[in-house]
């Protein structure tokens, strides 16, 4: 083994790293290598095959995989549209680096400069003008660099020219003592008054919930929740505001996951959001779940999660760059 390890630090040394497209048999490995690079964001074969090559936006020249003559030794992930996303359309001169690693016994020895640079030549040839790490939608890992469990990343990428573009955060909380407040109560019963009622979602809603979604949040809330219908049109797991018979609010949650939720932005400011969280943590709570944890929110948002008892777990950096 070590002189293995002696053998492939001297072909890092003098030069003879590859940075070269994915080839199908490496999956394995690549797999093997994430999991022991990316601690805290794991994946199976079946998730790395689901997200990334059976991605319609999935380019074997933007998979790039950085080898010696004897192994694997770091992966990056560069993605542009190829097809309209929902509301989002192609979002022309947009790309993303969704993720990279280095095998730890070769960092600072230029593999993640070259798997960078390579996959910011790709994006180049297809004409993006600005990359981010990472924030891309549907099949995104991360939203962007966890600035600290991955501290030797983020400092490659300032040093490489990426610039802070929005800080995200993960959050989260226990169920186990989780419980309808006087705030919750006063606010859904004020709703109630003036004709707004937060409820468990039925199937004759899922036209109204769909307009309601396609016309405020065109993007990829539009297509969870179009997923999530498809998959199951009685789920229970939806909660929606509803005015005179018209969706204005929906919140969801899977397994332990929660949310993201929306309103109609003509009604903000009316406890809506408020009222769609409780009634739906109390939901998950109902059905055995233990914790509530959403993937990431930023600004304001963080706020509100914040004073209803949920606490960061993870930060992020979304990063960007220019291209031109």
């Amino acid at each position: 083994m070590k002189v293995a390890t002696t053998t492939l630090k001297r072909e890092i040394q003098t030069g003879q790293s590859l940075v070269q497209p994915f080839r199908g048999e490496e999956e394995d490995k690549i797999v093997n290598l994430w999991n022991r690079c990316l601690t805290r964001d794991p994946i199976t074969i079946d998730i790395f095959r689901r997200k990334i090559l059976l991605d319609e936006n999935f380019d074997p020249r933007g998979c790039l995989v950085a080898r010696t003559d004897s192994q694997i030794v770091g992966f990056s992930l560069a993605i542009r549209r190829k097809h309209p996303y929902f509301g989002a359309g192609m979002e022309i001169g947009k790309g993303w680096i969704t993720s990279f690693f280095v095998h730890p016994e070769f960092r600072r020895r230029d593999i993640g400069r070259k798997l960078i640079n390579a996959a910011e030549d790709f994006l180049k040839s297809c004409k993006v003008d600005e990359v981010y790490v990472s924030s891309y939608t549907p099949n995104y890992f991360v939203p962007g660099v966890d600035i600290d469990a991955y501290v030797e990343s983020y400092e490659l990428l300032k040093e490489l020219g990426y610039r802070k573009h929005e800080r995200a955060y993960s959050m989260g909380r226990s169920l186990l003592d989780f419980d309808y407040s006087a705030e919750a109560d006063e606010v859904c019963n004020l709703l109630d008054s003036q004709g707004i009622e937060i409820i468990k979602f039925e199937p004759k809603y899922i036209a109204g919930l769909l307009d309601f979604l396609s016309v405020n949040y065109p993007g990829d809330l539009f297509r969870v929740a179009l997923e999530r219908l498809r998959k199951d049109p009685n789920t229970d797991q939806i909660i929606v505001a509803v005015q005179n018979g018209r969706v204005v609010g929906f919140s969801h949650y899977e397994d332990e996951h929660f949310g993201p939720f929306a309103i109609d932005q003509s009604l903000t400011g009316m406890g809506i959001g408020t009222c769609l969280y409780y009634r739906t943590a109390l939901l998950m709570k109902e059905k055995g779940k233990r914790n509530l944890w959403l993937a990431w929110t930023s600004g304001h948002a963080k706020d509100f999660y914040y004073k209803r008892g949920l606490r960061v777990t993870r930060r992020y950096e979304i990063m960007r760059k220019e291209l031109r």
